[in-house]
């Protein structure tokens, strides 16, 4: 069996103070390197931060951007459609306008080759047609023939016979007629007017007939009172 020896360590107190100094050390060598460590962690994170609140900046101005376009374009089309609109309604107006000189060429050829036309005031082509609303469209011709044909003035009365509430009623077309502002109409021509509205009838009424009275101003007796039958065109 190999004999045990002992060793013997010699005590020196400076050894303990070195190895204390040393162990001190590398403590704060630790935490030095810890704080280096978490400092520049804690710059990187920031730095991570700033550029995350750039874009976010960025991406918010890009968004406000789209949304000022996406306005512009909005209005862009609502300009685009009211003009589309008044486009539309100046070609229904132009329509009506060149339907309506049709009708005058037309009604003024007939009116020359009408050889039983009467002298003095008549009414020729009274037309009643019904519309979406409930009005009625109607129009009519006043004519005179006198041996020197002259533009004169003539005043015209109209009236629609009929049963409100079943009883027997006269109404005049002023009263029907939002677009008559005087009584009697005074029209002005030299072979023949063709006039035109839009009646509104009142709630529990029944037409019946149409009655039109035609004089020259300076005459009190009429020259022209006529009836004729409600018919609606279909």
């Amino acid at each position: 069996m190999p004999e045990i020896k002992s060793v013997v360590v010699s005590y020196r107190p400076g050894l303990v103070y070195l190895t204390v100094a040393v162990c001190g050390a590398m403590v704060v060598l630790a935490l030095f390197l810890g704080k280096l460590w978490g400092g520049q962690e804690f710059t990187q994170q920031m730095s991570d931060k700033r550029q995350l609140e750039l874009l976010a900046e960025k991406l918010s101005v890009r968004v406000e951007e789209q949304q000022d376009e996406l306005s512009r374009i909005r209005l862009s089309s609502q300009v685009d459609i009211a003009a589309l609109e008044n486009s539309r309604q100046e070609m229904i107006v132009l329509q009506r306008s060149i339907y309506k000189r049709d009708e005058e060429l037309k009604l003024y050829r007939e009116l020359l080759r009408d050889k039983d036309q009467p002298d003095g005031l008549s009414v020729a082509d009274l037309r009643l047609t019904p519309l979406d609303d409930g009005r009625i469209d109607y129009s009519w011709v006043a004519r005179q023939k006198t041996v020197k044909m002259k533009t004169l003035q003539v005043l015209s009365e109209l009236w629609l016979l009929g049963a409100l509430d079943g009883e027997q009623v006269e109404i005049s077309f002023q009263e029907l007629d939002a677009e008559i502002t005087e009584f009697p109409l005074r029209l002005e021509f030299k072979y023949f007017s063709l006039n035109r509205g839009l009646l509104r009838l009142p709630e529990n009424f029944e037409p019946e007939k149409i009655r039109i009275v035609l004089r020259y101003p300076w005459m009190e007796r009429a020259q022209f009172d006529k009836k004729f039958e409600w018919k609606i065109e279909v």
